[in-house]
């Protein structure tokens, strides 16, 4: 899995525990789930889907490590199609 990062022309706001996105564009506004803001708010370019997970889990109780990784990745896999994200060499 690859260490990715927010794209830097993303902005963002939290309000209500809810992330709200604007792609660089303006073409995209997405708000997240309380738990997508979580994971939004932890992508700091130094760690992949699976030590997210690992780093997170402790705020998931009752949700299985392998699911939350899985669910991790495949979360970071759409915002990177919509251009969220970014590689973290980039």
């Amino acid at each position: 899995m690859d260490v990715v990062k927010r794209a830097n022309d993303v902005i963002f706001e939290v309000t209500e525990g809810r992330a709200v996105l604007l792609d660089g564009s303006g073409a995209e506004l997405i708000t997240l789930n309380p738990v997508g803001t979580v994971v939004w708010k932890a992508l700091d370019g130094q760690r992949d889907a699976a030590a997210l997970a690992r780093d997170l889990h402790p705020q998931f109780s009752g949700v299985d490590l392998d699911r939350l990784t899985t669910d991790i990745a495949a979360f970071v896999a759409e915002l990177r199609g919509f251009g969220l994200v970014v590689d973290a060499a980039r």
